[in-house]
């Protein structure tokens, strides 16, 4: 397994939130699905037993404030991501998407189950492969950065990414499979050079893939990899206001005669 550079914990907050995103293949996604990556789908339920594990998570551990308070951090580094990727697009003459959305833990949560899938089928034909020692080895090395404990490292990762202690081994492997594909199609190059190439390949993946989301979560810019915000109202940015306006727009719904999504 080839590795490229030792990232800090603190530096990679935007990779789950702002990760490579993918482009759809046109249509609404099948009933009952979020999305569909490589005839494969995501289904709801799932998307909000992802939500709900790591909501209640932080709310265990930091409070129900500072839940809110973490999602605002998360949300602010995306925002980051998403000036500097603006900002290169900009100098390089390419048109800029409007309109992405990348805050809502609905839609942030469903773009890296996206991603993740899509990183794997690329490193898989790649001929990239995983072994729990290089899991174990990139643990250890995050570990050593946020303090030296396994517990430290599991409230890192939730306040950071909002990913619980279960999951780690998962967003592991995706940076891994990262790294083996940089190091693949990019040796020897800058980050930002090799991030650019990668992204190349991971276009090509989605599109032999298929990728569907269902426009209740929004849509996909095929050339940018950019996540666009959707017309549901109640996918609120504010955790805050989440599970208010989720029952409220239901409520709406019902009323309407229209099926409770």
């Amino acid at each position: 397994m080839h590795r490229r550079r030792r990232t800090p914990l603190a530096l990679m907050a935007a990779t789950l939130l702002a990760a490579p995103l993918l482009t759809a293949c046109g249509g609404d996604a099948r009933p009952g699905a979020a999305a569909v990556v490589g005839g494969e789908r995501i289904t709801v339920a799932q998307l909000d037993a992802q939500v709900g594990q790591a909501r209640d998570a932080q709310v265990a551990v930091f409070g129900e404030e500072g839940y809110a308070d973490a999602l605002d951090q998360q949300c602010s580094a995306a925002r980051q991501a998403e000036l500097q990727q603006r900002e290169e697009a900009t100098a390089q003459g390419e048109k800029v998407v409007e309109g992405r959305e990348t805050c809502a833990p609905d839609r942030a949560t469903l773009a890296g189950m996206i991603s993740e899938r899509v990183v794997t089928a690329a490193a898989d034909e790649a001929g990239i492969t995983l072994t729990r020692k290089d899991l174990r080895e990139r643990r250890a090395q995050l570990q050593e950065q946020t303090g030296g404990t396994a517990e430290q490292l599991e409230e890192a990762y939730l306040r950071t990414y909002g990913i619980p202690a279960a999951r780690i081994d998962d967003h592991l492997g995706y940076q891994l499979r990262l790294d083996g594909l940089r190091q693949k199609y990019a040796p020897g190059v800058s980050p930002e050079q090799a991030d650019v190439r990668v992204r190349q390949e991971l276009v090509k993946t989605a599109e032999r893939l298929g990728v569907d989301i269902s426009p209740r979560y929004g849509s996909w810019d095929g050339k940018q990899l950019l996540m666009v915000a959707g017309s549901d109202p109640w996918l609120s940015s504010d955790p805050r206001r989440l599970d208010e306006e989720k029952a409220d727009a239901r409520a709406q719904a019902q009323g309407e005669g229209m099926p409770a999504l």
